[in-house]
């Protein structure tokens, strides 16, 4: 009985950093290190976690914009804002993604490259990619300064 709950509560600490993850990127990194996981853990859980949302948002986020509006009773903007707009024309598409991980969140980014037009399954790979090496990055540099002490 006892193995049970023991594997009932890893597996609920691995589902909060991945869902986390899926919403604010950084704060998924944060638990993931508050609870001592591993390089692999951690990499693989807020990674996918992360994935995961922008794959929830690229599709769902219309129907979910939708929902605030009529929630708010105020029609939803058509155009993006112009701070949304900046940020476009200054780093793209790319730029965007990158910045996803650490500042923006998976909501918020791939909001963005909707708005802006782009493709689905593009959003979602570059998305992808980013995730990966921001993943990579926190995880190394955890792992790195956990063997320091």
């Amino acid at each position: 009985m006892g193995r049970y709950i023991i594997e009932w509560v890893l597996f609920l600490k691995y589902l909060s950093i991945f869902l986390m993850s899926g919403f604010k990127f950084m704060v998924g990194v944060a638990m993931s290190m508050a609870m001592r996981l591993g390089f692999w853990e951690q990499f693989l859980i807020t990674v996918t976690g992360g994935i995961a949302g922008v794959i929830l948002f690229t599709y769902l986020g219309d129907k979910l914009r939708q929902w605030i509006a009529h929630r708010r009773k105020r029609p939803t903007r058509a155009s993006p804002s112009p701070k949304w707009a900046q940020l476009w024309e200054k780093y793209g598409l790319w730029g965007v993604a990158f910045l996803t991980p650490p500042i923006l969140s998976p909501p918020i980014g791939t909001a963005i490259a909707l708005a802006f037009g782009t493709p689905r399954p593009i959003i979602i790979q570059r998305f992808g990619i980013a995730m990966v090496v921001w993943g990579g990055l926190f995880a190394g540099v955890w792992d790195w300064l956990r063997s320091l002490f």
